[in-house]
């Protein structure tokens, strides 16, 4: 409706500081039907990268609106809630912001099951660590100190171009892709998080949170939080329990001994 498009239009010069089509956007969707205790919906539905032409940020609105009614949206639904048809979904625009690096942080210690320890995963470039990539992963301990998990092992990044798109760069790995600075940034952060989500208005979780953030020139950005979801029956499998047993008080390991 014409309505509609003049009402973007104000917006989008009045919140984000310039007309549409002069700064490049991110289109996502929420809806009543994600982050919900027993149900995230996390990467269900359609995120559009950093559009910039005023046309293609209006198909993307449509496109992202519709993403939550397709079949795949609905069987995920259908597994977890009994009413997936009732699902309404908004969008929202949040400007793009062509970061050094980006991940996830888990406000807990998924490796070491310390509720008080922070887990964080970052990769180089944008949409870091959501993908699958081999990020560079720390465990955080309250006293500050922190402990490598894993180092980044991924050749190629996405970067986000004023002009709009994505673009892919590469890199080496000679270098942390997290100095000293951000890692404190990132433990100051998430206690932050703890300290003040748990009864905030339309807060229903007392977490742990997983969170989607990134570092531009040092400089913490946050994209998105919700709550983190484990898979209670993941965690009560035999079978994956076994992949992972608790070591004993007594084990002596002979390292002379050949196998």
């Amino acid at each position: 409706k014409k309505e509609f498009i003049a009402d973007l239009k104000t917006s989008f010069k009045k919140i984000l500081g310039s007309d549409i089509g002069k700064t490049p956007v991110f289109i996502r969707s929420d809806t009543n039907m994600e982050d919900l205790k027993e149900f995230t919906g996390a990467g269900l539905n359609l995120t559009v990268f950093n559009v910039l032409d005023e046309e293609k940020i209006i198909n993307a609105i449509k496109d992202v609106w519709a993403s939550p009614y397709t079949e795949r949206s609905f069987k995920w639904r259908q597994k977890f809630l009994n009413n997936p048809e009732n699902v309404y979904p908004s969008i929202l625009i949040i400007p793009t912001v062509d970061v050094d690096i980006s991940g996830v942080m888990i406000t807990t210690g998924v490796t070491s099951g310390n509720k008080d320890d922070i887990t964080i995963a970052f990769s180089r470039g944008a949409g870091g660590a959501v993908e699958g990539q081999l990020a560079e992963t720390y465990l955080l301990k309250p006293d500050g100190s922190s402990t490598l998990i894993s180092p980044s092992r991924e050749i190629s990044y996405t970067t986000l171009p004023s002009t709009g798109g994505t673009s892919k760069a590469f890199t080496t790995f000679e270098k942390p892709l997290l100095n000293k600075s951000n890692l404190k940034a990132s433990l100051e952060f998430a206690n932050e998080i703890k300290s003040r989500l748990p009864g905030s208005p339309g807060i229903e979780s007392a977490g742990p949170y997983d969170v989607e953030l990134g570092f531009k020139d040092n400089i913490l950005w946050l994209f998105q939080v919700r709550p983190f979801v484990e898979s209670k029956r993941a965690a009560s499998s035999a079978y994956l329990n076994s992949l992972d047993p608790a070591p004993k008080d007594d084990m002596i390991i002979n390292l002379t001994a050949k196998f």
